[in-house]
């Protein structure tokens, strides 16, 4: 069986000093079964960057399952600017492609929701909110539910006061907590 996993900075692992991430702790939990568990994560990507590399890297490696865990970053409001860095037309525009590629390549999908932050941590000047990121995810389950894919909802999964590395990506308690979340939905 082999799993990939695309997304940003919290699918990559940032802010885990262990170095494992929720990809790690499945790459780490499968080891066993000779299960291949690839790590697409980039971190800032949004669903633009991720469109424009999908295909190539869902092809190369010709996964069972696909695991999409994106928009915080899109969700992000860039100094300076009035709106969100992808707008939220677009965002759903683009998760719903994300979602018709992985249908079309993969047996099994996943959406990850998005996660909280802890906005006294990231300061007030912070380009996230949570009252923005939670429309974003109200959406990812939206249209994970319309078109027939799990979805796992992280909305107070975590604590943010414990859980968070930066007050945005988790620590490594954080991202065990989001691999026991998610481990239901693969085995």
């Amino acid at each position: 069986m082999e799993i990939g996993a695309w997304g940003d900075s919290i699918t990559y692992g940032a802010g885990d000093t262990t170095g494992l991430g929720w990809v790690g702790f499945l790459r780490s939990h499968f080891y066993e079964k000779d299960y291949g568990v690839y790590n697409r994560g980039i971190c800032g990507d949004t669903t633009e960057d991720l469109l424009k590399r999908f295909e190539i890297e869902v092809n190369s490696i010709e996964p069972n399952l696909i695991i999409l865990a994106v928009g915080i970053n899109d969700s992000k409001i860039p100094e300076g600017q009035a709106g969100n860095k992808v707008p939220f037309a677009q965002f759903q525009k683009n998760i719903k492609e994300l979602i018709d590629k992985a249908k079309s390549k993969a047996q099994k999908v996943i959406v990850v929701g998005l996660t909280e932050i802890n906005e006294e941590t990231v300061g007030s000047s912070s380009v996230f909110r949570n009252e923005t990121i939670k429309k974003y995810d109200d959406y990812l389950k939206e249209i994970a539910d319309v078109e027939d894919v799990n979805y796992v909802d992280m909305q107070g999964v975590l604590d943010i006061q414990s859980d968070l590395e930066d007050g945005l990506h988790p620590n490594a308690k954080g991202y065990k907590k989001m691999f026991n979340k998610i481990l239901p939905y693969i085995e």
